[in-house]
């Protein structure tokens, strides 16, 4: 007997089914990733909400439509899944529960918003909405601040914008500190840059974008952001060096990169005392170390399980406004994502995040020497970039850089996992 359907049941399928659909969502929940300081400044935090379950309806209505070309067995990769269940499990001997709950929301949600987009795009379309959205927030940033910092010489208060385009300590833009605006601004200049590569835009339309983007690294002035950036662009070299070699000499090339750079991290943790010492002598970095400090000093007093998971700090919480009164400033992350990971997961959650993060790098890694197409360089590359400026901030583990992270996670995972076979 044929099945029949309702014209309304047919017209939502082929609504919610369209290529044209998944461009424009796609294109709006990345939008809402990167701009979520700029959504909470001017919506609040209500209409985040709403907006994002708004999203999660229609990524929902759209997996549904295009069930069949969503390959379901490398959905949400292994490591992933099990991350966050530990993160979950948190919730049952959290120091902060209501704290949890509203942490563990947000941060789920990231979750579900990057692995649907993931579902329903390829790579290079995935690299294209990123560059999109990127192009229109930079240029946005950039107004603002020439608004805030030449026309008016005065902040923008509610954006967080400083006005401090002319003096040149460091511009905002729409991201809420100087950290956040360099490190996007990175984020987009290695985008643009396989957008050139691959011919996935016009040509002065990249070249464009891609200075523009360069731009905005020096105009943020991170010092973070400056060393994260040197890092990535001699990996992009030695990415490029692999890529140019032949399989049998690439392996034994790496082994050597990976025995130098053990090699390096045993000489330093040899003589981290001294290293400390002359860190300490710039303000900045003792102002970390003095964070760092009480971090792991109260990251100890609970080893295995941590504190329960929250991601953002809660400002009038236990134990954050401890570590807040000891630094001397209110900040709402550990500027750290490996110390904050163990302060609110204890040993075990920072375990099961570096097996996440690890199988992520690698799987790309290793997509980007050994495949011919230039696009697989932009996983590991922005992948690296979160991971090193990691050491010195949390922008990694919530709201756009935890996407970030789980959309890397779920395409490597999509394009090697043991899985696809079966």
């Amino acid at each position: 007997m044929k099945e029949t359907h309702s014209p309304v049941a047919e017209a939502a399928y082929a609504f919610f089914s369209h290529a044209r659909f998944a461009q424009a969502l796609s294109l709006i929940v990345i939008g809402t990733a990167f701009g979520t300081h700029a959504l909470r400044a001017l919506i609040g935090t209500a209409g985040l909400t709403a907006l994002i379950a708004a999203e999660l309806v229609l990524l929902t209505f759209m997996l549904i439509a295009r069930r069949r070309v969503v390959r379901w067995n490398v959905f949400v990769p292994i490591t992933l899944v099990v991350f966050l269940a530990w993160t979950i499990a948190s919730w049952f001997w959290s120091y902060y529960p209501r704290a949890s709950a509203i942490g563990l929301a947000s941060q789920l949600s990231y979750t579900a918003l990057a692995l649907g987009i993931s579902a329903s795009r390829d790579t290079i379309q995935l690299i294209r909405a990123v560059g999109d959205v990127l192009r229109v927030f930079l240029a946005t940033s950039l107004v603002l601040e020439i608004i805030a910092g030449v026309l008016i010489d005065s902040p923008i208060t509610f954006l967080g914008i400083k006005g401090n385009l002319v003096s040149g300590s460091g511009i905002q833009g729409i991201f809420g500190s100087r950290n956040a605006f360099m490190m996007i601004s990175l984020i987009a200049a290695l985008t643009f840059f396989i957008e050139w590569r691959t011919q996935s835009v016009s040509r002065q339309l990249a070249l464009w974008s891609l200075a523009g983007s360069a731009v905005c690294v020096v105009l943020g002035a991170s010092p973070v952001g400056f060393v994260t950036a040197l890092i990535v662009v001699l990996l992009a070299g030695f990415i490029s060096l692999l890529r140019n070699m032949e399989p049998s000499l690439r392996r034994g090339t790496e082994i050597a990169a990976v025995g130098a750079l053990g090699v390096f991290m045993l000489v330093v943790w040899t003589i981290r005392n001294s290293v400390l010492e002359w860190l300490s002598g710039s303000p900045v970095l003792q102002y970390r170390l003095t964070l760092w400090s009480e971090e792991l000093r109260l990251a100890k007093m609970k080893l295995l399980e941590g504190w329960g998971w929250v991601g953002l700090w809660p400002r009038k919480t236990q134990p954050f406004t401890v570590m807040n009164s000891s630094s001397g400033d209110i900040h709402d992350s550990g500027l750290n994502i490996y110390l904050d990971v163990w302060l609110q997961l204890g040993i075990v959650g920072l375990a099961l995040f570096i097996i996440l993060i690890g199988f992520a790098f690698v799987r790309s890694w290793t997509l980007a020497v050994s495949r011919k197409s230039e696009l697989y360089i932009w996983a590991p590359l922005v992948l690296s970039a979160l991971l090193v400026s990691g050491l010195a901030e949390s922008a990694a583990i919530t709201e756009w850089g935890w996407f970030l992270v789980v959309l890397i996670v779920a395409r490597s995972s999509a394009e090697l996992s043991w899985r696809r076979t079966e």
